[in-house]
């Protein structure tokens, strides 16, 4: 049986609070990877930068220059809006 607060996702999710660039053909967006795991992350930007179905491609850079930045196709699934920035919810595929 499960709990109300049991949390369903297949992946653990890592928290996080570093620098993310989403970019696709028309714009380049800085904002905060709140957090990540296997097949999703959540991200703060400035308000109005993403919409529901929309497809960015995903740079995290790395605090090391010998490891690569994580890279990765990501496409909106939820845009909780706020006064000034949004939380974004992406799903993930083509994780390099």
């Amino acid at each position: 049986m499960l709990t109300a607060n049991h949390d369903q996702r297949s992946f653990q999710r890592m928290a996080l609070n570093t620098k993310i660039i989403l970019a696709n053909a028309h714009t380049r967006v800085e904002g905060l990877c709140r957090n990540i795991s296997a097949t999703g992350a959540l991200v703060e930007v400035t308000s109005g930068q993403c919409q529901l179905g929309e497809e960015w491609q995903l740079v995290m850079p790395s605090a090391d220059n010998n490891v690569e930045p994580l890279k990765a196709i990501a496409s909106v699934l939820r845009v909780d809006s706020g006064s000034t920035t949004d939380v974004v919810a992406f799903s993930l595929s083509a994780v390099r």
